[in-house]
């Protein structure tokens, strides 16, 4: 089972202090105004340069670190998870750079699934699609497409043992949101692929 840091990746810091514990950081990768890659979870508060989070303001001195700045952070080595945020496809074009250049693994999801069709088949890449909550796994099901990913990645809350049977036909399954060991060793013993956690310590032996 492959261990994803959950956001690891927004912070530099962080980023350092899980590596050699998970076998890929997760980040979140937003085109900002420009052709600049900001990696941050929150969301711009259109048409100001506000972030917010749910329900409340970030401080108004908040700020994002630049992809390459948190690229210049990790190990050559470093497994890199990117989270697509958005649907603009010059976040593609770069990580297609980005692999084609260096030696990381270098997997990439979107809830923007149309987006990974031009990463499908690039070397040391790959590909999940996201399914948050039950009307995404309808169009998972229902809406014919002809982006093949390589896996999918699925919150945990949809995960009953029939779905993750017929989730787990269409290549490796990750979850999110696995908050205890028995959750873990639960997910473990059904076949899941990978588990992305915000508690690295559910990682350790």
């Amino acid at each position: 089972m492959e261990v994803v840091a959950h956001r690891a990746g927004n912070d530099p810091v962080a980023l350092r202090a899980a590596e050699g514990i998970a076998d890929l950081i997760e980040l979140d990768v937003h085109r900002d105004r420009g052709h600049r890659v900001e990696v941050r979870h929150a969301k711009r508060l259109w048409p100001t340069r506000r972030l917010w989070e749910r329900w409340y303001l970030l401080p108004r001195d908040a700020v994002s670190p630049q992809l390459d700045e948190v690229l210049s952070a990790a190990r050559s080595d470093t497994g890199l998870w990117f989270d697509l945020k958005g649907v603009s496809t010059n976040l593609t074009s770069r990580l297609l750079e980005l692999a084609e250049s260096g030696q990381r693994p270098i997997v990439v999801s979107s809830k923007s699934w149309w987006l990974l069709g031009r990463l499908t088949g690039t070397p040391n890449l790959r590909t999940f699609r996201s399914v948050g909550n039950r009307f995404e796994l309808l169009l998972l099901f229902w809406l014919p497409t002809r982006v093949q990913t390589d896996g999918i990645v699925v919150h945990r809350r949809l995960l009953s043992p029939r779905i993750l049977e017929r989730l787990q036909h269409r290549g490796p399954v990750f979850t999110w949101n696995v908050t205890d060991h028995a959750m873990l060793a639960d997910l473990s013993e059904r076949g899941i692929a990978g588990v992305i956690l915000d508690d690295l310590d559910l990682a350790r032996p």
